[in-house]
Formats: C-alpha cells, structure tokens, sequence
C-alpha cells in the first residue's frame, strides 16, 4: 500500500497492521487523512451570525449596568454607558444590511435608565451621600444620557407610550433566559454545548432542556457542520416575530380587550372599580358621594419639590423666618438650580402676602429675590439676560414702591442682621440693606449687556429702552433719598454714588434749545454737580462731575464756559494720577472741547485739543470705544480689564469726524507754516501725522481720485499750497465729504461756511508767501477777485502778516497795491546760502579727522613741528598760543557773518 494514504487506513487495520510488521516511525498525519468517529467528541464549533453577535454584547452590557445601577457605582455606570453606545454604533451596520430596526430591549434599557438618573438627580438626600467621584459621574452621565436619547427622542415616546407589559419579555430575551436555566440546571456535571438557539421554540423547563440537551446539540450540530449557518441565519432571523405556544397565548390575551366570564364577572369588575374609588376620597379627605366634580387635583412631582411647606403647617413669622434662612443658605451652591431658587423665594413672599406676616418680612424677602436675580448668571463677568435684566428692575422697582408706601420700615446698611426687627409692630421696622448699591450694580449690568450687544442690531435698540427705564429708577431713588424721614438712614458714600450716576447718565445727551430744554438740562446738571462738590471726601467724584459738565458745555456750543472750567480746574496737572476710568472720561472731554472750538471757528485750540489723542496711534483704546489687536505683553486677564471698561456705543464719539476736523485744522495752519519756512530745515513741525500723510501721497507714483477723509484732506493741501482755493474747496466740501463729516454736526451750513472763509484767507497768505519774490507791486483789487474776498478782509490780512514780520512789504493806501520790498531773497539765493553752510561744516568736520593723524601743521594753526629742538619748540608754543588766538578770531568772524545773516532772514519774515 502506498505511503500517501496510510493516515487514512482505520482504527482495526492499524491493529492487525502492527502485529505482522515491524514498528514503523510514522509521519504526523496528513490533511489527507478522512476525519474519524472520534473527532466528534472533540469542542464544536459555534456558528453564529452577525445580528446575534451583536445583540448578546448589547445584553451583556446591560445586565452590567443593571448590576451597577444596584451598588450605585456611578462610575462604572458612566463607561459602560458608553461602551454600550459604541457598541450599538457597531451594531447599526448589521441592522441596515438586515432591514431591521431597534430593537426593543435596547430602547427599554435607555429608558429605563434615564428614569434611574431622574430619580437620583431629584433625591437631592441620596446625592448627598454618594462620594465625589460618582458624584461627579452621576453629573456626567445625566449630561451624555440627555444628549444621546435627544437622537433617539421619537422612538424613546413611542415606547413610553405603550410600554412593555408586567411579564412579557422580548424573543431576544427568552433565548438568553433558556440558555441560562439550561446552564444553572446542568452546572458542573455536563457542559452545555453553545448553539444557536431558535427563537420559535418555545421556553422549556431547565430540567426537560438539560434532559434533552445530549441527542439534539449533537444532531443539529453535525448538520450546521454540513450545511453551513445558511439555515441558522434564516431562523434567527425571524426570532423577532415567531412566538409559539405558551408565550403566544399570554401576549394574545395581553393585547385583547378584557375577557368576561359566564356568569356575574362584569358587575363585580364594576362593583371593584367602585369600592377602590371609595376608598380613594376616604384617603383625601371628602364625602363618600357619587358626583363627579368632586375630584381633587393631585400635584405633581414638581410641584411637590416646590412645595415649602407642610399643608398641615400653621404659617407664622418664625416659620417663614426660618425657611428663608433655610432657602438663603442654599445660595452658592453647585446643586443649587438658581432659577429654583428665585421660584421658591418668591413663592415664599407670596405665602408670606397672603398671610399678612408684616411688612418688615416682605422687605426682607424682596431684598433677597433682588439679591437672587442679581446671582443667575454663574459667571460675574457674564452679561445678564436682558429679559432677566427686566425682572431685576421691576423687583427693585417694586421694593421702592413698598417701602414708599410704609413708611415705618427703615432699610439702611447702618443696621446689622442682629439689629433687624421683622415682626414686633409695635417698634419700626429695621431691614439690613441697601438700595443705592443695588441701584449701582443695576446699572453695571446693563453696561455689561450694551458691550456685549451688537450695536447695529434692533436688540440694541431693545436695550436702550431699559436706560430710560434706569434713569427714571434713579431719579427715583435720589427723591426717596432726600426725604428728611430718609436722611438718617442713607451713608455720605451712598448719596454721592446716587448723584453721580444720574450724572453720569446725563451729561452726553444733547438737548434741544426749543421749549428751554438746553437750559432745563444744565441748570439739573449744575445742580447735581453742586451737590457733589459739596463732599469734600469724594474726590474722584469731584473731578468727574466737573469733567462731565466740561462736557455737557461743549456739546452744547458753550465754548467759553467749558474753556474757563477746564483751565480754573487745573485737571490737566492732576489727571495723570486718577484712575483709568477718569483718565477716560478727561480724553473724551478734550475731544468734545476740540470738535466745539472748532465749530466756533477756532481752528488752533481745536488743533491743540484733538492733537493729544490723534497723535497717537491708539485712538480708540484711550476713548475706551475698541480694543486693539491682541499683543503678546497683555495678559487674558488684562484684556478682561479692558473689555469691562468699553463705553456703550451710544456714548462714542465718531472717530472718522474727529480724525478728518484734525486733519483739516492741520492744514490750515501747517501749509502756510510750510510755504513760510520752505528750505528751512530746522522749521517746528505742527503736526508730524499731517506731514507724514503729504510726504506718503508725494511719494505714491500714481495719485488717484481721493476715496475717504484723508485723502480728500491731503488733495485740498495740495491744491491750496499752489494757491487755488476753489480746487482746495471742493476736495473739502462735496457729497462725499457731507454724508460723512458735514451732516454729523448739527450746524452744518454755518461750520461749512466758515471752513470755506479759512480756506480762502489761509489760501491767500500762502499764496503771498510762495511767490512774493515774483511781484514787486499787487493791486488789493487783483487779490480781492483772485480769493473772492472782501476788501476788508483781504487789507485785514495782509496787516497781520506785516505786523507779525511774515511778510516784508508796505500797503501803500492811495493807490490800494501792496508793494514788496526785495530783501527777500530769491529761491536760487536761499539753496546757494543752505550749500555753503553744509560746505562748511563739510571742511570743518574735515580738518577735525585729519589734522591729528599728520603730525605737522601750519604756521597758522599754532601746532609745532616735532624735532626741531628747543628754540623751535618755544617758537612753536609762541605760535601756537598765536595760531590759538588766531582761529579763535576767525571762528567769531565765521559766526558774525552767521548771525547777520540770520538777522536778515529774521527781517525779511524767512524765520
């Protein structure tokens, strides 16, 4: 026989075999061989689909988490949860390939786990006893659980609204459960062969599975062994829907209406529904009757949690004392819902209404419903709610109205907690607080809800209606203030901060001068800031009230007086030592007064008010009205800092406008400086931000129409510094310029007016200057229709600038020409003399270098030649103490020549 099939020669022949022959050292077995009747009591292998797969890790993880919702492992319950949805994700796959939806047992699992979470969240007794870390997983959990089960949200209802009856079971679950009745019956005596399980059997005894496990788990085994999982797959999966026998009938009768017997059984369902009726209104408290409209309304859990009191509680001052101590107490804390809280204080202050407590309770507990609704947001730095905001003045609001309407309760910070008295009448009625500071903080969050509001949304507009509800609150609180009963109860700190705020939220606002509304309002402003002033302890607050009515001056064109204030106040010495926020409010006073001397038409004290700020680069950060881009020196906390004190946009002043009045007022007053002193190099220098944009746009190859303010500005410069005051005109003015500069002043035609006047006189005296070495004589009449000026102005103009040495000329009065003297010298003359003074100093800079490094020198020079012994050397020291005297001569004769020329460029108006 060949050597290849030995391994396949049976079990007998192998036997007979080894008598007659000879031992053999034989090869392992082969994959040739054919299995042997022994192999089959080796381990089977199982063969189970995917679906089934997936759906016993789904059971497993939930018979864990069952588990841990018993010990309350919290923590354990958070990673099986998630590996639970991981798992299912998986699980998605297979169910989308098989046309299958959710199964049943997964959504009872989600559900009923979130009912668990529900009801420990709400038991806030048991959350106090569970430890920090599943306290901490109880909080995570409740979070992931919400969220996922939103996903899910339509499938989660249905089930709650039919769900699964007491004793039924899902087919997934009746194979799990056979197999482990068939695995606790059997136990160490047998092991059970793992197969698949047909759903459509139906649940057999743990005895009749154990008895009957042998004969069957081998024949279907064998057969899955020979015919694949094919037949397998198509039995699970109609698991879901094959029910048979016992289990069939039970879910039947489940579903089906209510059976009733032969005989009495309907009248004693009835009779029974009847005598538990009965013993429910005994349970309630009301009369065994049969009508219906007697059924009392039973609350629900919310409504039980928000419940403060016992129904059979008798409701008096120390109970309801001791309840808001108890709800007060609460405040603060991380399992405190804040919305609650306020919902129970005022329920509290209903209760207490209702009963008629005293107003010395109801203040005490409004004080604290004020306090709560202060304290929604988590966060201090976060802006409130404007709707939250609302119900914030409305409580304050209503705290003004009842303490204006009993007068015998006294609410002062001067009185502690030990002091208060709530409940006698017979004495006044003492509440710890203060109104002025919960005014103040009314006010910062509505501050911090403009800076955090888009300013070109309707919702600012919303906001801005709450200001005028606040200034009515305050004007309020100043007048209970000033009551003489009030007097007493009110500190010296709180009635300046009272003043100051409606201060503060007066002085930017411009009133009209119809019906006497600009004089009404500053004569309240006056008022306010006398009081203030009154206080020799605020001193900051002295200094912003007399800033804000500086302000409140300016805006309303009263130059003179907003001049006299700040120069009598002598705030510019002493503001570089106040706080930011002052320091703030002083920028924007100076701008104001800058923008109101210029619509006066004094251009060079508005240039010198708007220089401070323009000629910086941060113009919006010392106005407080931007932030600058992050820089890598600020901190988070810093720029926190910052953020908190932007001013609300409705306070800003126009950045644009500010910059184009400087920039204008620049040029009235630098073009003729610079066609004054055109080569002098060591000329003072106005404006260095105006010069650097001339020299950029002589710079640029290609100058293109001018687009914004600072463009058309430089072009009028331009234009005016050649003399033609009409080009110089219509860069200023046009519609461009109007929609956004001119049409933000409220005079507009009168500052237009007077801004076109200044371009022609500036326009004329830099036109005089320029070219006053062409002309020898210039008829006043010429110059008169050259600027389309008036005589007098033009005669008033070229005085000013003789008398001022800017000009050399005469006006000679009967012929009306302007004769020019011809000490001026000539463009040609003005370059030769700049050259030789650099050629000069060019030579002396010169000798300076080489002169040490040659050794001998010139008779001149004083210096003696090295080496020459020592009648030379005296001679030498001779000369030299001459040549010393000598070029001390020359240097003053050098500087004479010097200083009578510049004596005459000082005659001839050049300096």
């Amino acid at each position: 026989m060949s050597k290849f099939f030995r391994g396949a020669v049976s079990s007998s022949d192998s036997s007979d075999n080894e008598e007659i022959e000879e031992p053999v050292v034989r090869r392992p077995n082969i994959d040739f061989a054919y299995p042997s009747d022994s192999d089959d009591e080796g381990p089977k292998r199982v063969v189970v689909n995917a679906k089934d797969k997936k759906f016993e890790e789904l059971k497993e993880l939930i018979r864990a988490a069952k588990n841990q919702k018993k010990i309350k492992d919290m923590s354990k319950l958070l990673t099986t949860f998630e590996n639970l949805c991981k798992v299912y994700e998986k699980t998605k796959g297979v169910m989308t390939r098989q046309n299958l939806s959710t199964p049943r047992f997964y959504i009872r699992a989600l559900v009923e786990l979130e009912d668990y979470i529900n009801d420990i969240w709400d038991d806030k007794d048991a959350r106090k006893t569970l430890s920090k870390v599943n306290s901490k997983g109880l909080s995570t959990l409740r979070q992931k659980v919400r969220k996922y089960n939103k996903e899910m949200e339509s499938e989660l209802a249905a089930y709650r609204e039919g769900p699964d009856p007491v004793g039924y079971s899902s087919a997934e679950e009746n194979v799990a459960a056979e197999e482990d009745e068939s695995d606790e019956s059997s136990g160490d005596e047998s092991e059970p062969e793992a197969k698949p399980v047909k759903a459509s059997k139906p649940v057999v005894p743990a005895s009749d599975s154990s008895e009957s496990s042998g004969s069957e788990s081998e024949s279907e085994a064998s057969d899955e062994d020979e015919w694949g999982s094919d037949e397998v797959d198509s039995e699970s999966s109609d698991s879901d829907i094959d029910l048979e026998g016992k289990q069939m009938e039970d879910l039947r009768r489940f579903f089906l209406k209510k059976e009733f017997k032969e005989g009495g059984d309907k009248d004693d369902d009835k009779k029974e529904r009847r005598r538990k009726k009965e013993a429910r209104k005994e349970a309630m408290g009301e009369k065994d009757d049969d009508d219906e409209d007697d059924w009392v309304p039973v609350p629900t859990k919310e409504e039980r949690n928000r419940q403060l009191f016992d129904p059979k509680t008798e409701i008096t001052g120390e109970v309801v004392l001791k309840k808001l101590v108890e709800i007060v107490s609460a405040r603060g804390r991380l399992s405190t819902n804040r919305k609650n809280h306020v919902r129970s204080l005022q329920d509290l202050f209903k209760i207490a209404d209702d009963h008629k407590l005293g107003a010395g309770i109801l203040t005490k507990i409004m004080f604290a419903i004020v306090s709560a609704l202060f304290e929604l947001n988590v966060r201090m730095s976060d802006s409130m709610d404007f709707e939250s905001w609302m119900k914030t003045f409305e409580a304050i609001k209503n705290l003004f109205q009842m303490l204006d309407e009993n007068k015998d309760v006294l609410l002062s910070i001067k009185i502690t907690e030990e002091d208060e008295n709530l409940m006698n009448p017979d004495e006044q009625y003492r509440v710890h607080g203060s109104l002025p500071l919960t005014v103040l903080r009314l006010d910062s969050e509505l501050t911090k809800i403009f800076q955090n509001a888009d300013c070109h949304s309707t919702e600012y507009i919303d906001v801005l209606k709450g200001e005028r509800e606040l200034c009515s609150l305050i004007e309020t609180a100043q007048i209970f203030m000033e009551k003489p009963a009030n007097e007493e109860s009110f500190m010296v700190d709180e009635k300046w901060q009272i003043y100051m705020l409606r201060i503060e939220h007066l002085y930017y606002k411009y009133a009209p001068e119809e019906n006497g509304e600009a004089e009404a309002a500053m004569n309240l402003l006056q008022e306010l800031c006398t009081k203030v002033y009154a206080f020799p302890e605020a001193k900051r607050e002295r200094q912003r009230a007399m800033l804000c009515q500086i302000y409140h001056h300016a805006l309303h064109d009263r130059w003179h007086r907003a001049k006299d204030l700040m120069l009598m106040s002598h705030l510019q010495a002493i503001v570089d030592h106040s706080d930011v926020s002052t320091q703030i409010l002083y920028n924007r006073t100076i701008c104001q007064l800058g923008l109101c001397a210029f619509r006066h038409g004094f251009i060079r004290e508005a240039h010198q008010g708007l220089s401070e700020i323009q000629n910086t680069q941060r113009v919006k950060e010392l106005l407080a009205q931007g932030i600058p881009p992050r820089q890598s020196e600020k901190t988070a906390e810093q720029e926190k800092i910052e953020r908190s004190r932007q001013i609300p946009y409705h306070m800003h002043i126009n950045i644009e406008l500010m910059e184009c009045v400087y920039l204008i007022c620049s040029m009235l007053l630098e073009i003729p400086n610079l066609a004054c002193h055109e080569y002098d190099t060591r000329r003072r220098l106005l404006s260095r931000s105006f010069h650097y944009q001339l020299k950029f746009s002589e710079k640029s190859p290609l100058i293109g129409p001018p687009e914004n303010t600072r463009e058309h500005v430089v072009a009028a410069s331009r234009a005016m510094l050649n003399g033609d005051w009409e080009k110089c005109v219509n860069y200023i003015v046009n519609e461009k310029m109007n929609a956004k500069v001119w049409k933000l002043f409220r005079n507009s035609d009168k500052v237009k007016e007077m801004v076109i006047d200044r371009i022609k006189e500036e326009t004329l005296r830099t036109y005089l200057l320029m070219y006053s070495t062409v002309y020898q004589t210039v008829s006043l009449q010429t110059l008169q229709q050259l600027f389309s000026l008036p005589k007098e102005t033009v005669h008033a103009v070229i005085s000013k600038m003789i008398i001022q040495e800017e000009l050399s000329a005469t006006l000679d009065e009967p012929s009306d020409c302007l004769m020019m003297h011809r000490i001026e010298p000539s463009r040609m003359q003005l370059l030769a003399l700049h050259l030789s003074e650099k050629l000069s100093s060019l030579a002396e800079s010169t000798e300076q270098i080489v002169e040490p490094r040659s050794g001998r020198q010139n008779y001149s020079t004083g210096y003696y030649m090295k080496g020459q012994g020592e009648d030379k050397g005296r001679r030498g020291n001779f000369q030299d103490r001459r040549g010393g005297s000598n070029r001390y001569n020359a240097d003053q004769e050098r500087r004479g020549q010097w200083n009578a020329g510049q004596g005459r460029r000082q005659r001839t108006g050049r300096i």
